[in-house]
């Protein structure tokens, strides 16, 4: 007959093994993002690479030469030309408009600069769901585009750490509420019984083993949604 703890813990076991499946790529797929779009890689030929979006059109990628990229979106050609020197990384961007911006590395932080050499700004304004361009921004930041362009700078998601501790979490609260045999360990390794002598657990210390057993568990659920 099985017990309920075997029940609980054959049902965290394949709970553990479909997050890990579903969520490997997830954690795994590098991407990039466009503003409140985020890409990944969908295909590669004759030197062009597909991105797509679940939320946007798709984002290709063409190499030119060895330090020449170009960025389509829409229809629209973005120029990626590679202008590093010993030391220093950086890039030039040229849009359709013909409008014209410099992106330097600054230890992986990339950093967009425009003709006059003044620091450009990705300002993000919505309204209804939807951006709102202000006076005289490109449709996307110089240093985005680069990051599309290069996938040294596409980045993994999320922190499945998270994962591991929300597993250890539910097991702990779950021995908490559940095995005396554990109520009484956390017990004797707890420091405050050295205040007394031949100290015992009452039963408000096992009602409140339980409880915060309980809420343990359920502080697992928060820790495991904090991996996405």
């Amino acid at each position: 007959m099985k017990t309920p703890g075997s029940i609980f813990f054959v049902f965290v076991l394949l709970v553990s093994i479909l997050t890990g499946v579903f969520s490997r790529p997830y954690f795994t797929d590098r991407v990039f993002y466009l503003y409140e779009d985020t890409y990944k890689f969908s295909g590669e030929q004759d030197r062009l690479v597909t991105y797509h979006s679940s939320t946007a059109a798709p984002v290709q990628v063409r190499t030119d030469d060895e330090l020449h990229r170009t960025v389509i979106i829409s229809g629209q050609s973005y120029a990626i030309a590679d202008k590093s020197v010993p030391y220093s990384t950086k890039f030039r961007v040229t849009y359709p408009n013909g409008h014209v911006y410099s992106v330097e590395d600054n230890n992986g932080l990339l950093l967009s600069y425009d003709d006059k050499g003044n620091i450009v700004m990705a300002i993000q304004a919505y309204a209804n769901g939807e951006r709102i361009k202000q006076e005289g921004e490109e449709d996307f930041p110089p240093s985005a585009l680069v990051s599309a362009a290069y996938p040294d700078y596409h980045v993994k998601r999320g922190m499945p750490g998270f994962l591991f501790l929300a597993l250890g979490l539910l097991i702990f609260g779950w021995c908490s509420f559940r095995y005396q045999a554990f109520q009484d360990l956390m017990f004797h390794l707890s420091p405050q019984r050295l205040m007394y002598e031949n100290p015992e657990p009452s039963d408000f210390y096992y009602f409140m083993s339980k409880v915060s057993g309980i809420i343990v568990m359920m502080g697992s659920i928060f820790v495991a949604f904090k991996a996405y």
